[in-house]
């Protein structure tokens, strides 16, 4: 079976007669939220003067003349690092060696401190919720006991290996919960108690887009004109000579603020298809 690309997907999307498409989106909403969930200043600085958070990060590891690959580079690690990828998930997406990668990640680890805070706090939160004070304890002990044994021998990595197995057992089964700013409670496997900052940050910035279409939607002029929300994005159609305005006014409403940070929203016109705005031939 032959998949669809998304640009032709997105190309099905087609405007009424005389309307064209049009989407608001917010702009880089997960990097705001976990900036205001930690504290982490340098990054609510940057959201404030409407910078890319990614270029903040380009510039304390790479300083001022970072590359473009860098750049690149540095959106891999931003997301990775925060939603639990490590130096070999990193290294397998941007063909950085890893030894490269561990380095990068102590840099960055070191840079934002309060992110790195939150995310140990948040794990840890988890950890304490789901087991015992006994379990947390050979839990900590296991890791540790893991963690200082070689990985490039085989007696190293076989005995790593057996360490694991003792951890999968204690945490089998294990639960903990998390719970967002605005309430909603996040259930987390503790084997992998690194997601619940992934799932903290994913239900925040859906929740602040559930609130800002509720928001569109109680504008008597941009109501009719909603289609339907799509991750981050709402996509819309108007007459095209009005189209320039009301997709700026979508990015007016969808604005606002979350402990601190500004949640910005951009709003653009796509043309006669949604695909259009993503095709240099159209």
């Amino acid at each position: 079976m032959r998949l669809l690309s998304p640009d032709t997907i997105r190309r099905c999307f087609i405007a009424d007669p005389g309307y064209a498409i049009l989407s608001a989106d917010f702009d880089q909403i997960e990097l705001r939220v976990i900036a205001g969930l930690a504290g982490e200043q340098s990054l609510i600085e940057a959201a404030k003067r409407g910078e890319s958070l990614h270029k903040i990060g380009a510039l304390k590891i790479f300083g001022e003349g970072y590359t473009p690959d860098q750049y690149r580079y540095m959106k891999n690690l931003n997301f990775g690092w925060a939603f639990g990828g490590g130096a070999k998930t990193l290294s397998e997406q941007t063909g950085v060696p890893i030894t490269e990668c561990v380095k990068t990640i102590k840099e960055y680890e070191t840079s934002f401190r309060a992110l790195t805070a939150f995310k140990r706090r948040e794990q840890n939160a988890i950890l304490r919720d789901a087991l015992t004070s006994q379990e947390l304890k050979a839990y900590y002990e296991l890791r540790n006991r893991m963690y200082a044994l070689r990985t490039d021998t085989r007696e190293g990595r076989a005995a790593r290996k057996g360490l694991q197995s003792a951890i999968d057992r204690l945490m089998y089964r294990k639960i903990g919960y998390a719970t967002t700013p605005f309430g909603r409670r996040l259930i987390v496997d503790a084997a992998k108690a690194y997601t619940v900052v992934n799932y903290k940050v994913q239900s925040t910035a859906a929740d602040l887009m559930k609130q800002a279409m509720l928001d569109v939607m109680a504008d008597p002029e941009l109501e009719p004109t909603v289609l339907l929300p799509i991750h981050d994005e709402l996509l819309g159609q108007a007459p095209i000579d009005k189209a320039e305005r009301i997709a700026a006014r979508y990015g007016e409403v969808m604005t606002r603020e979350f402990m601190g940070v500004p949640i910005t929203a951009s709003g653009k016109v796509y043309g006669r298809s949604w695909g259009h705005g993503y095709r240099k031939d159209s």
